[in-house]
């Protein structure tokens, strides 16, 4: 089971969505029968213990559209949605009460640091645009975190520090930091909408406006006032706003990595002009490459060791539940569709297979190598 749901809604919350992800209904329970559908919401599809409706779809769909540059969604997208929808609930009829618990816990925690760096004015304003409640997020996150842990635990899977510290040992370098550019910004938006370069630009008299403000706060800078302070007050960057406009760059990141690794610190940048808007950047340091902590890495290698077992067991338990469950998408369009899916990969890993036995066949067959005339 993929995070999809937090991964749209934690980044997407960061990078202004247009639609929230909803849960199915929490409190809906079908056996026996079916909830009779809304016609405007009706329930796609089903499972012994929870139905999934079409707001549920459509909100994450939505969402999803809204991560993309150029607003589109692979083909499949609603496929994918709908699957992990059903896999979520599953998982959650399987989940003890202390998951439930730390599920909770850890979903205030994640809500806690997206509004820090945010800030609360537009946290709350991205949860209007969305249509969302903080509640809403709360259960939403909730549930994915305590389904992704339970998932870990009905299947088994665990990783070690012993693991953990055999796959740094493997894997030298792998983990080692690279040369980082520390800065502040301070940025004077131009657009209607920081996340998308397709939103339409302001009133050209309030662009005008606010490139004199941006050449008067770069001779505030030049005469010696505080930059973090400035930054504080008028940085428009949603995500460096509360940190007085702290950014990091790797040199070759794209964007400004180039031009912080070539200022010296302390030294502040000419004001530059882009799709987002003015700006002007100030070099705090640049911080030298750093070799792999295994200390500081320990908890995230076991995470992704348990991700990767994870990958490999889930698909066939899953599968199990959804028997189990007695799934049916009741969508005709949308059960068309997952069949088709299902095909699909099938046939793909029908050849996948074929494909590495005749590499199988092939290294069996191939003589060794002559040795060398002397």
């Amino acid at each position: 089971m993929k995070p999809l749901l937090s991964a749209i809604l934690a980044i997407a919350l960061l990078a202004w969505p247009s639609a929230r992800a909803a849960a199915p209904d929490p409190a809906n329970s079908p056996a026996p029968g079916t909830p009779a559908p809304s016609p405007d919401d009706p329930v796609v599809a089903q499972g012994n213990g929870f139905v999934i409706r079409r707001s549920a779809m459509d909100q994450v769909l939505a969402t999803a559209k809204a991560e993309d540059p150029k607003g589109q969604l692979p083909p499949d997208a609603d496929v994918h949605v709908i699957n992990q929808l059903i896999e979520i609930q599953l998982v959650l009829q399987k989940a003890t009460d202390a998951e439930k618990a730390d599920g909770q816990k850890n979903a205030a925690e994640r809500i806690a640091a997206i509004a820090k760096s945010l800030g609360a004015t537009e946290f709350d304003h991205r949860l209007q645009v969305t249509r969302m409640t903080a509640a809403d997020l709360q259960l939403m996150l909730s549930q994915e975190m305590t389904a992704q842990a339970s998932l870990t635990r009905q299947l088994g899977i665990q990783a070690t520090d012993a693991d953990a510290k055999k796959f740094f040992d493997d894997h030298p370098g792998a983990f080692d930091q690279p040369a980082t550019a520390h800065v502040r910004e301070l940025l004077l938006l131009t657009t209607s909408d920081f996340s998308t370069s397709a939103a339409p630009p302001l009133p050209a008299a309030t662009i005008q406006a606010k490139h004199q403000q941006i050449l008067d706060l770069y001779k505030r800078v030049q005469a010696g006032e505080d930059f973090a302070a400035l930054a504080k007050q008028y940085n428009e960057d949603p995500i460096s706003k509360e940190t007085g406009g702290e950014l990091y760059f790797l040199k070759d990141q794209m964007g400004f990595g180039d031009l912080a690794f070539s200022m010296k610190p302390n030294q502040v940048s000419d004001v530059l002009t882009d799709e987002d808007g003015y700006r002007i950047f100030k070099l705090i340091e640049i911080i030298p490459p750093r070799k792999g902590d295994f200390a500081a890495l320990d908890d995230r290698l076991k995470a992704m060791l348990i991700g990767k077992q994870k990958r490999t067991l889930a698909p066939a338990y899953l599968n199990q539940l959804q028997q189990a469950a007695n799934v049916q998408i009741l969508d005709a369009d949308l059960k068309a569709k997952v069949a088709a899916a299902e095909a699909q990969a099938a046939e793909n890993a029908k050849a996948q297979a074929a494909y590495l036995a005749r590499q199988a066949a092939a290294a069996a067959n191939t003589p060794p190598a002559s040795p060398p005339k002397s």
